[in-house]
């Protein structure tokens, strides 16, 4: 693990860009949904509450697992829970694409609203790649994101993140989409 980096896990209950200009620039975020189940204890920082409301299965929709599947990444991501994080944040990624192939193709608005949605978990698994010492895995992850979604904050954001700690120690922090 990064034991020469500092790791501070910090809740932003404002938006990701004001998050991102409070936190620094140089941060990782991980992105919650406020809409999905444990999204709020996320932002609040409660990963206890957040580790429960997500670790059981419902009965959602097929359109509302992702988001689900998204927090509960970034629940085991920021518990340092690799494997079971790992698993997680390849489900939020395959939950997000799955959802993408479902709509009908005339729905192009969509399609262009699910990528975000995609760029997120693939954001997210970037960071657990990251937290985990996989920087190959989490480079590769950054790249497909920003393919999907080039002008996304939280893709931007951890881009410049994960050049930066490179050179310099990192942190990572929790936002809402």
């Amino acid at each position: 693990m990064r034991s020469n980096n500092i790791l501070r896990l910090a809740a932003a209950a404002s938006a990701l860009l004001g998050s991102a200009a409070q936190a620094g620039e140089h941060d990782f975020v991980l992105t919650a949904y406020t809409n999905g189940r444990g999204g709020h204890a996320l932002v609040a920082g409660d990963y206890a509450t957040a580790g429960k409301l997500t670790s059981y299965k419902s009965n959602l929709s097929a359109f509302e697992t992702s988001s689900n599947s998204n927090n509960r990444c970034v629940s085991l991501t920021v518990t340092k829970q690799w494997d079971a994080a790992k698993a997680a944040c390849d489900k939020a990624v395959r939950d997000a694409e799955r959802e993408k192939a479902m709509l009908p193709s005339f729905e192009s608005w969509a399609q262009n609203a699910q990528d975000d949605c995609i760029a997120v978990a693939l954001s997210n698994r970037a960071v657990m790649h990251w937290m985990a010492d996989d920087n190959a895995a989490a480079a590769a992850d950054l790249e497909r994101a920003a393919r999907l979604s080039p002008r996304s904050a939280f893709v931007q954001r951890n881009q410049s993140a994960f050049e930066y700690s490179r050179r310099e120690p990192a942190r990572v922090d929790v936002a809402s989409k």
